[in-house]
């Protein structure tokens, strides 16, 4: 796989399970299937602990943590590693040359070009996740 994109989905699923682990400790249970995530009795807009705001959307959550704002959607039975480039590029942002991509359409071509070589499999509906090693 793309050493750039590797290291951007590296530091992306390290930022979702900071989020995830910050929600636990404030209280929110995660869900055992997305679906289960869209039927949550919590607040779509709320706090965490140390003032950590976040947005209850559809099957994720965008959580706004120090470094940055992280958004992600939970896997068909609860997985917190999924994504997709459009999530990736948001939780770039500015960084995105710091990764190694010098526009949006680099890193789009660079996340197509990952499936097509079968690094990346796709979930079936909006997530990606990596390819095992096996």
């Amino acid at each position: 796989m793309n050493n750039n994109l590797a290291r951007l989905i590296s530091d992306y699923q390290a930022s979702v399970r900071i989020a995830v682990q910050l929600m636990q400790k404030s209280g929110i249970q995660l869900p055992p299937t997305n679906t289960d995530w869209t039927a949550a009795d919590i607040s779509q807009r709320g706090e965490l602990l140390g003032g950590i705001t976040y947005f209850k959307h559809g099957y994720g959550c965008a959580v706004k943590l120090p470094a940055g704002t992280v958004d992600f959607d939970f896997g068909e039975h609860g997985e917190i590693d999924g994504f997709d480039a459009w999530r990736l590029i948001g939780f770039a942002g500015l960084r995105l040359s710091e990764y190694g991509f010098a526009t949006e359409d680099s890193l789009n071509e660079c996340f197509k070009a990952e499936v097509e070589a079968g690094s990346l499999v796709y979930s079936g509906y909006i997530l990606y996740y990596i390819a095992d090693a096996t």
